[in-house]
């Protein structure tokens, strides 16, 4: 019984906690237009499958662009408002108030004219209608899948036209806060469809704007670490034009709904050295969607290019009949499109050489293509650096554990292929109120394997480390106290010293649950919560960003955090001196394959000589 009520504690926890990373951070609550602004003209449309598009269309106040924050979007990628500023942290306030999060707003749109395909005056009776599709966060289904943080009745999403006659900003429509459950059980559709005419003369001017934006509110909690990103709402397919229909939902558009998927089977990264061929999915699972009124037959293909450009496999799905989406929310099914094969060779596997290869996924409609073909193409870079990661770089919503013991151990499952050495990690923590969780101290700990739970501890921390916040979309890097050489299942993780809410990133959108293990009493307890924690570890000296080695390749020098490490092959005399000349460290190496560690050092420059070689500069800093 203590089992499930902490596991329900968790997930409620991590459910109503959610953070986001920032792209196109521009300035928050954009300013009306100005005379140096880019004027649009009609038809206005943005899926936000394309961020450089985008940013040409939108001041983006605080605003998110993103292809992960809410389940299947009518189209691959949306812009999300919430309760993080365009630095990634939360808005001025004090918990308990509603207060203004992000804001939306469209660059000046010409709606006195049309150009084509001829230039013609606009007049209400041109039936000009403004539509969009919006989900509120905090996801849908079971508690434990759910992405993001639901809004509060008392918060709101906020649509306001700009008034060029006056000057004046009018509000035409809003809409309280409440989940996407209580949505679908009222209209029958998670992703809600709004579509407004615009029919007032005095919006029909060369400088009209419109703008979304959202009311927020925190709730009181005196436990550090649990105020942090909220009330999300999430926008797409957004459309201006003349000669619409009052339901025109539907249009003829083919398109992607989900971002290109990992070629790798468990992992979104790993490091080169870990790479086996076996390591790569057999096919690879797309949602594609109709979002036309009947079928339509297209094409779809992937091209896999290395990173100098040469193609190393192609593939031609062929042409396929892709169901209408509004009949029963269908996608397709076909596996030539739907579950293309992935047969390749990665030259990775042969020289565990740090490199990355690019695979394209294109998609046609029959011959001229469809109405708006900017969502038809995803990529994805397949990196093999020196880390593995189950997580694709955005946090949706905050992890940590609640208990009133200050001892509370997480762990991370990760296997090596071959021998390897633990250097860093890379670890995401999400900005709270007040920065509340960097007070939290831990200890960084790695553990062995004891039939599928944490056994030994190999590694621990002699000092304590705290949370460190580096910007968007940058991991923060914690160098080990002395690396450790490590091989098969190892667990990789935090030992806390306080029972606060530690909020570390947590990405939804990818599941490693089965990995993921927690020890608040007396049993390690794997997680229910579907996710991926933003823990990275980092193998072999490049990892602790060192000065590169000039050394040839049987010796291998280089700062480690205060120490300098000494990889050999062969015997010899090392010597290290200080800019002065005195020597501070000298030892003997043994033939074969060893590392040498010296013991901390000042910070500074010294000179590593091994045998009879040149000197090597090393910086301690």
């Amino acid at each position: 019984m203590r089992r499930t009520t902490a596991i329900l504690l968790l997930t409620l926890l991590c459910h109503t906690l959610a953070a986001q990373e920032v792209l196109l951070p521009l300035r928050h609550a954009a300013p009306s237009p100005t005379k140096n602004d880019t004027v649009l003209q009609l038809p206005f449309f943005d899926d936000f499958s394309n961020p450089d598009r985008s940013a040409a269309l939108w001041h983006l106040g605080g605003t998110f662009i993103n292809q992960g924050y809410a389940p299947l979007p009518p189209t691959v990628g949306m812009a999300t408002l919430d309760a993080f500023d365009a630095q990634g942290r939360l808005y001025p306030t004090t918990t308990g108030q509603l207060f203004t999060g992000d804001t939306l707003l469209s660059r000046p749109i010409r709606l006195d004219s049309v150009f084509s395909p001829y230039a013609r005056p606009l007049s209400p009776s041109d039936s000009i209608y403004f539509s969009l599709f919006y989900l509120p966060g905090g996801g849908y289904g079971n508690m434990w899948e759910r992405i993001g943080d639901t809004p509060e009745p008392q918060d709101s999403l906020i649509l306001e036209f700009y008034n060029p006659t006056t000057h004046s900003w009018e509000r035409v429509w809003s809409t309280p806060g409440c989940s996407a459950d209580t949505l679908f059980a009222r209209t029958g559709s998670y992703w809600q469809f709004l579509h407004i005419p615009i029919r007032q003369s005095h919006y029909l001017q060369p400088g009209f704007q419109f703008r979304l934006y959202n009311l927020c509110s925190l709730n009181n909690n005196n436990k550090n670490g649990l105020l942090s990103n909220a009330d999300q709402w999430n926008i797409d397919y957004v459309s201006i034009n003349a000669g619409r229909r009052i339901n025109d939902t539907a249009a003829r558009d083919i398109a992607f709904v989900d971002p290109a998927p990992s070629l790798l089977k468990n992992y979104q990264a790993m490091p080169a050295r870990q790479f086996t061929p076996d390591e790569l999915r057999d096919s690879l699972p797309l949602v594609i969607t109709n979002l036309f009124s009947e079928e339509l037959a297209t094409t779809y293909g992937y091209t896999l290019t290395d990173n100098n450009g040469q193609i190393l496999a192609t593939y031609n799905g062929g042409m396929e009949n892709a169901p209408v989406y509004w009949h029963g929310h269908t996608y397709q099914t076909s596996a030539a499109h739907a579950l293309p094969p992935l047969n390749v060779n990665l030259p990775v596997g042969t020289t565990h050489q740090p490199s990355s290869y690019t695979i394209v996924h294109t998609l046609r409609e029959g011959v001229n293509g469809d109405l708006h073909t900017q969502n038809d193409t995803i990529a994805r870079t397949q990196t093999f650096d020196n880390y593995y990661a189950y997580d694709d770089g955005t946090p949706e919503n905050g992890y940590g554990l609640n208990s009133t013991n200050p001892n509370v151990k997480l762990a991370y499952r990760f296997h090596l292929n071959t021998e390897d050495t633990l250097t860093a990690l890379l670890l995401y923590f999400n900005h709270t109120y007040a920065d509340q969780n960097n007070a939290i101290r831990f200890y960084l700990t790695v553990w062995d394997d004891n039939n599928g739970h944490p056994g030994n501890i190999i590694y621990q921390d002699r000092e304590r480390r705290k949370p460190l916040f580096e910007g968007f979309n940058r991991y923060v890097r914690y160098l080990l106290e002395e690396p450790l050489v490590c091989s098969g299942t190892i667990y990789i993780g935090l030992q806390q010293t306080s029972a606060d809410y530690i909020n570390l990133g947590f990405d939804r959108n990818n599941d490693a649950s089965s990995h993921i293990l927690y020890l608040t009493g007396s049993e390690w307890q794997t997680t229910i919560l579907r996710g991926a924690l933003m823990l990275r570890p980092a193998f072999g000296h490049s990892a602790t960003l060192a000065i590169p080695s000039t050394q040839p390749a049987a010796t291998q020098a280089f700062a480690l955090q205060n120490r300098i490490a000494i990889d050999t092959r062969q015997a010899a005399i090392l010597t290290i001196y200080n800019l002065k000349g005195q020597t501070v460290y000298q030892r003997s190496t043994p033939s074969g394959p060893c590392r040498t560690l010296t013991q901390p050092l000042p910070a500074g420059l010294y000179l590593v000589r091994f045998g009879n070689s040149p000197a090597q500069k090393i910086i301690i800093k």
